[in-house]
């Protein structure tokens, strides 16, 4: 008989390197600062699962999915230590030995170069690790790591099985310091959880999904970043780069995607400047926050940046020598996967249309704002020397060009705040409902992650073979500081959401009495509360 659970869903926690143990000082690319408040949250369900008088979760163990991007290994930039440990990972003793790439830019996407990383962010966010730990050990629970765009190097065997080992040690480490009967403390000691997690247990207990999750009936969860094109795998199932005579071993490395090769050849330096950077949802406002507040750095983006990450970027594009009669996405032989697969082919390409105009508004309005500034600074030296008519021409001529750029900059915003993930999850919807894969049917809610934008939206009925039930598209957020105008008038920045899914409420036959409004809950003073929603 399958075994029952309830469900919580979170995403995009970004988690790097963290808090340096040796000095706690914590590092400049680092996004994720809840593990306290993470830890809170799994033990409030856990209680709730052990309390009687909570029927609908008394005795019912939890699953819990992170749904891509728990950690972001493309920020982890530190090197291993010279000697025995930078041997280990990469065959020599000294930093001089490594490529000028990675001393750079840190170490890349080969299996033990990652299985050093996740080692690296456990150290850096210890109770983290145990509140994780804690929550497998109770009894029946388990925990599903989905793949993301930023974390798509868990497809390695080894970093999986470190993984687990790095659990077993965190476990280990609480159960050496947990007092049994503090109900006060953190993460509670109970009297039957086990003394140790073996190997074997974490093997039954923690599962990594190769593209999505799927319970009949209940729901479909994939991350979100193979609908749009920038943060695509050609293929996500198994990401490793297709050998060539060129590249003999390159299917020891993954093949990163451009948004990927931007962050690591770009935005982390970016974010050395201005750890916030990419924390402002869509990137266009950081541009627009760099030209009111910083307009100088600009510069250093210009002429420093840029050229850097255009050298690396022609550096792996000759390594690879990618052969041209590669498809874009490549082939698989599971007929419902196929199906998926050109559900987000057809995403991207309609995202791809309005890439240009995009990056042209983009230009554009950073030319704009550049050439209002320069006026600006031509009136003041025209006043300066007692001439008022040219100053007056200048100053109207940047406010023209400043207003321009500002409603350039808008569209942008508008064209980046695309709804490509409900789009897709309504052709999920279509292709679940019609019944033509075996083993897959109709499902209630369509649970994504990656764009950070938390919301609950109602999938319009389809046009045929309508189920008789209500379907959804929940999108879970993020954990990370999130920078947006439109978030900030509807909750904090910071925003801590997960979706509660309690399968008993919608098991009625009768559907009219079956309560499947999604349950979008925000972390805050200890408690969940509801996400304040609002309608369109």
């Amino acid at each position: 008989m399958a075994q029952h659970f309830n469900f919580l869903f979170v995403s995009d926690f970004h988690l790097s390197e963290g808090r340096n143990p040796a000095n706690g000082l914590i590092h400049r690319n680092e996004d994720f600062f809840q593990d306290i408040p993470f830890a809170q949250m799994l033990a409030h369900h856990v209680k709730l699962s052990r309390r009687e008088t909570a029927v609908e979760y008394h005795n019912i163990p939890w699953k819990l999915v992170i749904n891509g991007d728990i950690f972001d290994f493309l920020q982890v930039v530190s090197l291993p230590r010279e000697g025995a440990e930078l041997f280990g990972v990469k065959g020599v003793r000294s930093h001089k030995e490594l490529s000028k790439n990675e001393q750079k830019f840190g170490l890349g996407t080969a299996s033990p170069e990652i299985v050093w990383k996740v080692t690296q962010i456990a150290k850096g966010h210890p109770i983290f690790f145990q509140a994780l730990a804690w929550f497998v050990a109770q009894p029946g629970n388990e925990l599903v790591l989905m793949k993301g765009n930023h974390d798509v190097e868990l497809y390695w065997p080894d970093a999986q099985l470190r993984l687990r080992q790095l659990l077993q040690k965190a476990y280990k480490g609480w159960l050496e310091t947990a007092v049994p009967g503090d109900d006060q403390a953190l993460l509670p000691y109970f009297d039957n959880l086990p003394e140790a997690l073996s190997l074997e247990m974490l093997q039954k207990k923690v599962s990594f999904p190769s593209a999505f999750l799927y319970e009949p009936g209940l729901f479909y969860v994939e991350h979100g970043c193979q609908f749009e094109p920038a943060n695509a795998f050609r293929n996500f199932e198994d990401p490793r780069l297709t050998p060539s005579e060129s590249f003999p071993d390159a299917a020891n490395f993954i093949e990163l995607p451009s948004g990927s090769l931007f962050v690591r050849y770009f935005f982390n330096d970016v974010e050395h400047i201005h750890p916030f950077a990419d924390n402002m949802k869509p990137i266009s406002r950081y541009v627009f926050w760099l030209l009111r507040h910083a307009p100088g750095e600009l510069t250093t983006f210009a002429w420093k940046l840029l050229p850097q990450y255009l050298r690396a970027r022609r550096e792996v594009n000759k390594k690879l020598k990618r052969q041209q009669y590669e498809p874009p996405q490549a082939e698989t032989a599971d007929p419902f996967l196929r199906a998926i697969h050109d559900i987000q082919i057809h995403s991207r390409e309609t995202i791809s249309t309005s890439t240009w105009q995009t990056l042209w508004r983009l230009g554009g309005s950073v030319v704009l704002a550049l050439v209002a500034i320069a006026l600006l600074f031509l009136a003041v030296r025209v006043i300066a020397l007692g001439i008022y008519w040219p100053a007056i021409i200048a100053v109207l001529l940047a406010v023209i060009f400043g207003y321009t750029a500002s409603g350039l900059l808008q569209s942008v915003d508008h064209l980046l705040e695309g709804d490509y993930l409900f789009t897709g999850s309504e052709r999920i919807a279509r292709l679940l409902n019609g019944g033509t894969h075996p083993g897959y049917g109709s499902v209630r809610y369509f649970i994504f992650g990656h764009d950070h934008a938390a919301t609950v939206r109602l999938l319009p009925p389809t046009d045929k073979d309508r189920p008789p039930h209500r379907q959804w598209y929940i999108n879970t957020g993020a954990w990370v500081p999130v920078f947006s105008e439109s978030e900030r008038l509807l909750r904090q920045d910071e925003q801590l959401t997960f979706l509660r899914l309690v399968p008993g409420r919608v098991q009625h036959s009768d559907e009219s009495k079956n309560r499947d409004m999604p349950e979008l809950l925000q972390w805050l003073v200890n408690a969940p509360h509801e996400v304040r929603l609002f309608g369109s």
